[in-house]
């Protein structure tokens, strides 16, 4: 790619595909000039605006003027180079991975080239230009993605990683998804910058090529778990987690179902070390995940009101029984009597022999079972492997090929032990949210518990989990035929009603049910009755249990996702109106109280949804008073401001008046040009793309005449930022068409607009 360097307001003439332009800027950095606009031709000759690009050179002391040649195909390495924001590297990346990587290449980026960073970020040219407006702590995630958790820390534990690879391989999916694997591996690593392990090659992607597509048996097709130039069994978290959540792109794997069983996989045994991948955008419809850390309040084990009784063992004794597991009795040393209450199998507080760790080894009470009782035990090891690493289900350490017997790890209590403490709502609740999150996944394999009960949930390890699978509904198609389990199914008293006539007709709604079932039990200390109802005294538990245990499954939840909306729903503190409030403060804020404009703003944004608050209140606060208070916070003025967009057609109780429009454009403008004033450009691009969001779909004169003489004496970054604003809302482009031809504006807003209003 050819490159020319362009005059301060300079403009391509003749471009051709494949050319690249820089236009100086002369936004000035405390003496320094590093800002460029960096321009692509397209191969329809279109050309692109990227976005602002500073670079800057070794040994540059202030005051100073980029000194770039006036044109080159490549940057020596006395220059590097930082996009200013994250478009620039979305737009880049829309050009397509190869021109993507040329453009970085070329520019020396060194969000690209971490190593040229760690050299480059002390120069005085980084941290008083290039710095400026970005951490250093975010330079990684510009051109690699944002949202995942960078250093080099490993909290993901071998462990946990082994396992993850393990139940990854059982899948049978490919890692790479649809995508070819040098494709998929391009997408998150420079192939010509990690070296070959076969000395015939120059780089990784020689070598993988050779291995995998010319010579597909020479390498397992699990090779890149282990290959030490990816670091994903042993590299930092975030490379791992970048490299999980890759795997379930939607331009990686389409199918959709799919998607969601790996993601409660990797979920399942993330968990474990404080991770998961979520859901942090969209595209063309489809979600696309990124790594997080789980809030505390969701991984914090309950904490005991009293004693329980456990045993000194840490996990990793159970990971030794599970490496030592060979499917032979033998290897465990079991007392003469069973523990009280085992149910359908003896359950004994077993010892390896030889490692001494204590297990619970559960097997069928006849020498010479019956062929059900055998079946109800495969079932039960069956889901075990299903769920296996599922943080809230007991995993299955060792296991006989004949089905007759299996072990787990010796739990610490049973929820029956733990009864006055799980009144507590807090550890109620969190007993309710660990069999929620085991049940999702189940029921989203098709599986059903159907016999929840206090014996059968299980706390382990500082956790709750779901034991007792023996009775599972397994998913359509694979059920036993009627009869094979009888005709009654589950625990009297907390199971749903259907399971005593057509058990196989069962739904989610049917664990659901017995939820409810434990909830009561739980906060009255009664056991339940078969079909008699069951409440906890008045108050949100009351409600839930309720609609949980109503006798037609058509009126409970229909899903934990539901079950737990509820919860949430009637555990939700009613709200004041907040409108007489936000009005004193309004009030208040116009004699000059700056105190009541901060509080005015979290009370709006504590309401996102209410339409009053933001067209009738925010919307009349001076700019004056606004603008600072919004530039102090700018993630709250970035929710404000979103906010106030979603409310442009109104509500189901307000239709949005042609005065009210006009006001919240005017107000917005006014936000606008504070922004633009003081050279914060993130509250400018977000208050400019909800003006013109509502400009372009109101239409007033009024508003439209304090833009208008505003758009010609913008410049530089300004004029920058509201350009590319402009080419995203061509409907309000349109009210401002001809300033296209006034040449006291800046070109870019001139192009913008003739681009906008082409069509």
């Amino acid at each position: 790619m050819q490159f020319a360097v362009l005059p301060v307001r300079g403009w391509p003439v003749s471009p051709l595909p494949g050319q690249a332009f820089l236009v100086r800027d002369n936004w000035d950095d405390y003496s320094f000039k590093t800002t460029f606009q960096l321009l692509c031709v397209d191969p329809g000759c279109e050309i692109r605006e990227i976005g602002g690009v500073k670079i800057g050179r070794f040994g540059m002391v202030a005051p100073a003027t980029t000194p770039l040649p006036d044109g080159f195909e490549t940057l020596d390495g006395a220059f590097f180079s930082l996009g200013l924001r994250d478009t620039y590297y979305e737009r880049l990346r829309e050009l397509g991975a190869d021109l993507q990587r040329t453009v970085l290449r070329a520019l020396n980026d060194v969000s690209f080239d971490l190593d040229l960073f760690s050299r480059a970020r002390t120069e005085n040219v980084t941290v008083t230009s290039l710095l400026r407006t970005v951490s250093a702590e975010t330079v990684a995630g510009r051109f690699r993605g944002a949202g995942i958790p960078t250093g080099s820390s490993a909290a993901i534990t071998e462990v946990t990683r082994r396992r993850l690879f393990d139940a990854l391989r059982r899948t049978g999916a490919s890692w790479s998804g649809s995508l070819d694997e040098v494709t998929f591996l391009r997408r998150l690593y420079d192939l010509d910058r990690l070296k070959s392990h076969d000395p015939r090659f120059a780089t990784a992607e020689g070598d993988i090529v050779q291995h995998r597509y010319n010579n597909p048996e020479d390498w397992d097709d699990d090779w890149v778990f282990g290959d030490d130039r990816f670091g994903l069994s042993d590299g930092s978290d975030e490379v791992l987690l970048r490299f999980l959540a890759e795997m379930i792109h939607p331009a990686v794997r389409t199918d959709s179902g799919e998607v969601q069983r790996l993601l409660a996989l990797v979920n399942g045994h993330l968990a474990a070390d404080g991770y998961e991948l979520a859901e942090a955008r969209t595209v063309s419809g489809y979600p696309v995940y990124e790594a997080r850390r789980i809030p505390a309040s969701r991984t914090a084990p309950p904490a005991a009101a009293t004693p329980i009784p456990s045993v000194p063992l840490g996990g990793d004794d159970y990971a030794a029984v599970r490496r030592a597991a060979r499917g032979e009795r033998k290897d465990y040393a079991c007392p003469r009597q069973p523990v009280p209450d085992g149910g359908q199998a003896d359950v004994f507080e077993a010892t390896h022999k030889t490692l001494g760790t204590t297990v619970a080894l559960k097997k069928l009470h006849s020498k010479y079972p019956a062929e059900r009782q055998v079946a109800r035990m495969r079932r039960e090891i069956e889901i075990g492997q299903v769920l296996d690493g599922h943080p809230h289900a007991m995993p299955i350490l060792d296991f006989g090929a004949d089905h007759t017997w299996f072990v787990m790890p010796w739990a610490d209590a049973t929820a029956a032990e733990r009864q006055e403490v799980l009144q507590d709502p807090a550890e109620l609740r969190a007993l309710v949210d660990a069999l929620a999150s085991v049940l999702a996944a189940a029921h989203e394999h098709g599986w059903l518990h159907r016999d929840i009960k206090p014996s059968n949930i299980l706390y382990f390890d500082g956790r709750w989990t779901l034991a007792d699978w023996g009775i599972v509904r397994r998913p359509r198609g694979q059920t036993t035929k009627v009869g094979r389990t009888g005709l009654y199914i589950g625990t009297e008293g907390f199971a749903a009603p259907e399971l005593s006539g057509t058990p196989h007709e069962a739904t989610a709604s049917s664990d659901i049910y017995s939820i409810g079932r434990v909830i009561a039990w739980a906060l009255t200390g009664e056991l339940p009755r078969t079909n008699l109802p069951l409440l906890p005294p008045p108050g949100p538990w009351r409600t839930i249990v309720r609609t949980a245990t109503h006798q037609d499954p058509l009126r409970r939840p229909q899903t934990v996702s539901d079950l737990l909306a509820l919860i949430d729903r009637e555990h939700a503190i009613i709200p004041e109106d907040p409108l007489p409030a936000a009005q004193t403060l309004l009030e208040a804020a116009g004699t000059g109280d700056a105190a009541a404009v901060d509080t005015l703003l979290t009370l709006v944004g504590d309401h996102p949804a209410d339409y009053e608050l933001h067209v009738g209140v925010l919307a009349q606060l001076d700019t004056q008073q606004a603008g600072p208070a919004l530039a102090r916070e700018p993630a709250q003025a970035h929710n404000l401001l979103r906010a106030l967009a979603e409310h442009i057609h109104g509500d189901d109780t307000h239709i949005v008046q042609f005065g009210d429009a006009a006001a919240v454009v005017i107000w917005l403008h006014g936000i606008c040009a504070y922004a633009a004033d003081h050279a914060d450009w993130d509250l400018l691009e977000e208050a400019a793309h909800t003006m013109c969001t509502w400009d372009g779909t109101w239409d007033q004169w009024n508003a439209r005449d304090k833009i208008t003489p505003w758009l010609p004496t913008l410049s530089n970054e300004a004029a920058s930022v509201i350009a590319d604003v402009l080419r995203d809302h061509p409907d309000s482009a349109q009210h401002f068409s001809h300033i296209a031809d006034d040449r006291t504006a800046d070109p870019r807003i001139r192009q913008a607009l003739r681009t906008s209003t082409a069509g």
